[in-house]
């Protein structure tokens, strides 16, 4: 228990499992407490049948790891990897004749890991509406395409790219321009985000400029899509003093499985949750980013 608690506060923030008051280690343990004494009073739980929990945990997580080090070895050729096979099959039996002989350790356990997950999915969920993004970073180019931008109008088009050569942005372009009536002397910057890995709930944002036969691009890896692009939109505020905008095409398709992608995978019907994350962020509608759908 001790352990669990000396990890939890620092790895469940990093995923968006834990609200910013669970950071501190005191509400956690009353977190916990409270589960101890549901566990308790459901399963009439006494200390040995604790600790057959504790031991179906410990046995469970060394399975895993040695599984994890044995697909490792093999995918790497390793002739060591029929011995990490045997390690693995020792702690598979090992787990399941503690379980056969000690059920009430596998529902105890149980409980404690449904409570964990479901407050966890449940923090995830309430803080998607979050920026998330703790700095931003530009590299030369991507700062002087910002520098010449800022003079006018700063109109950021949102792309996902597919072939990233000059037929797509020329085809964007029209696109944008056409459903948006932006102004053909207006320049505009297309902004590209690959999906970096989802778990990361919050971190930092590396952007890069690129040139595609005049179309100037800004690219960046993120975890989350609508995140980054608010992200970017109230650093180029504060950065300018200019209100930006940004450009979106509608989403084809049923909403909720768009909803449910994003929490899950960080991409989804983009243009509502950037504006979401934006409004949070920015209470004053005067101050806020502009967003604009066509379409």
């Amino acid at each position: 228990m001790a352990g669990l608690l000396n990890i939890v506060p620092r790895y469940l923030p990093r995923y968006g499992m834990a609200p910013n008051w669970a950071r501190a280690i005191r509400p956690l343990v009353l977190v916990f407490t409270i589960i101890s004494f549901l566990v308790t009073v459901l399963f009439r739980a006494d200390v040995d049948s604790q600790g057959g929990a504790y031991a179906t945990g410990v046995l469970v997580l060394m399975t895993s790891a040695a599984v994890a080090v044995m697909i490792s070895s093999y995918r790497r050729s390793e002739r060591v990897w029929p011995v990490f096979l045997i390690i693995t099959l020792v702690f598979s039996y090992t787990t399941i004749l503690n379980i056969v002989e000690q059920p009430s350790g596998i529902k105890i356990a149980s409980m404690f890991i449904f409570a964990i997950i479901a407050s966890s999915f449940i923090s995830r969920v309430m803080r998607t509406t979050e920026v998330r993004i703790e700095k931003i970073e530009f590299d030369p180019l991507a700062q002087s395409f910002i520098d010449d931008v800022s003079e006018g109008d700063i109109r950021i088009v949102t792309n996902r790219r597919e072939t990233g050569d000059v037929t797509e942005y020329r085809f964007k372009e029209l696109e944008k321009r056409s459903d948006n009536h932006i102004p053909s002397t207006d320049p505009i910057l297309f902004y590209e985000i690959d999906i970096g890995d989802a778990s990361e709930f919050s971190g930092k944002l590396q952007i890069c400029g690129t040139e595609v036969a005049g179309y100037r691009i800004l690219r960046t890896r993120a975890p989350a899509v609508p995140n980054a692009i608010a992200a970017l939109l109230l650093e180029l505020r504060q950065r300018t003093n200019k209100i930006p905008h940004v450009y979106f095409g509608w989403s084809e398709g049923n909403p909720i499985r768009y909803l449910i992608r994003y929490i899950l995978f960080g991409e989804g019907d983009t243009a509502p949750v950037t504006r979401e994350i934006l409004r949070q962020a920015e209470p004053d509608a005067e101050l806020r980013p502009s967003v604009h759908v066509g379409g």
